[in-house]
């Protein structure tokens, strides 16, 4: 045969030629529903992912929240201890300048006491040897 007659489309069977078409068709189109369907089921998956995603961080947002309440509770809490612990000592301080103070007082009243005593005795002597010499007794 002739170079001619090789290229002729009558020698082609049309009907095995539109079948394998037809079949090539049906196989792409199977092929792109199924890469349909795998794109949805992927794009359902990473909807998931990411919700879980967003869920987590939105857990962990919350959890650094708390964690910073907690700490600035945790601080304040120390500051009041603080505050406690040098209330105390100043209350420990006032107590003993009381202790002091009331100290001081006693002495001073002790001193001026026996300093009372003393007098009162040298005016009962004085009293007395003046007695003495105006009725002019002698021992």
């Amino acid at each position: 045969m002739s170079t001619f007659v090789q290229k002729s489309p009558f020698l082609v069977n049309l009907v095995a030629e539109n079948e394998r078409i037809d079949e090539e068709i049906n196989y792409k189109t199977r092929h792109s529903d199924k890469r349909k369907q795998e794109i949805k089921t992927e794009r359902k998956k990473t909807k998931i992912i990411v919700s879980a995603l967003q869920e987590e961080n939105n857990e962990v947002d919350r959890l650094r929240h708390e964690r910073r309440k907690l700490l600035e509770e945790e601080k304040r809490l120390k500051a009041m201890i603080e505050i406690e612990k040098l209330n105390a000592r100043k209350k420990d301080d006032r107590i003993k300048a009381e202790r002091a103070e009331m100290k001081r007082k006693r002495v001073k009243t002790t001193s001026r006491q026996s300093l009372n005593k003393k007098l009162i005795e040298e005016r009962k002597e004085k009293e007395i040897d003046f007695l003495r010499a105006k009725h002019n007794y002698q021992l």
